[in-house]
């Protein structure tokens, strides 16, 4: 009983930056064109994942080259105040949001790297035109220990499958899902699963 779960579609070593990043947005009401740059600690292992070679992290070109990029990962949770799947066909292609790419920066944390590897802990700091704003996140949240809220989880859930299914239907499957150890029949739970109207997906499921 002590699964995680990703808040967003991307490395689980970016999440506890973006928790910060995020955050820190939305407590200094910081606006994307103040930003001047974005600096991003992790510990080793998760840098030479998502912030090494610099340059590269900073040109994705495909979902994977976003998934496992702080740079893209920074540049669309600042840009959209979240991140969800279908971000990456919104932005992989948005020349603001990779001009924002070249923004951030990444460096091995001492912090990070000592919480390492019981945690996936990051620092951020954003710099701006008025000030420079800092924090450290030790648990990334959907951690056991620092789970996501039911209206974080269902959030997460509706992003994944808005795409294929109406509102009634997700309802229905999400209270299905909380109440699996109640069903008779595994097969009626998974039939719910299956898009309501024939037609192709937003964007291919692999990699999620």
């Amino acid at each position: 009983m002590k699964i995680a779960v990703k808040p967003y579609p991307s490395c689980r070593y970016s999440h506890a930056a973006l928790d910060g990043i995020l955050a820190l947005a939305r407590e200094n009401r910081i606006r994307l064109e103040e930003i001047e740059e974005v600096t991003v600690g992790l510990p080793e292992a998760g840098w030479k994942i998502i912030g090494d070679p610099e340059s590269a992290k900073q040109s994705p070109k495909s979902v994977v080259d976003g998934q496992f990029s702080m740079a893209f990962c920074a540049a669309v949770a600042l840009r959209t105040g979240g991140f969800v799947w279908d971000d990456y066909a919104r932005h992989l292609r948005d020349p603001a949001t990779l001009a924002f790419c070249r923004k951030v920066r990444t460096r091995v944390d001492a912090k990070a790297q000592a919480d390492f590897p019981e945690e996936m802990s990051a620092s951020v700091r954003i710099k701006t035109a008025r000030d420079a704003y800092e924090t450290y996140v030790r648990v990334p949240k959907g951690e056991p220990k620092n789970f996501l809220s039911a209206t974080e989880l269902r959030a997460k859930f509706d992003g994944l499958t808005e795409p294929y299914l109406s509102a009634d239907r997700r309802d229905e499957l999400a209270n299905a899902f909380t109440a699996l150890e109640q069903a008779k029949d595994i097969g009626a739970v998974l039939r719910l699963t299956r898009p309501e109207e024939a037609g192709a997906p937003r964007m291919a499921a692999a990699g999620r």
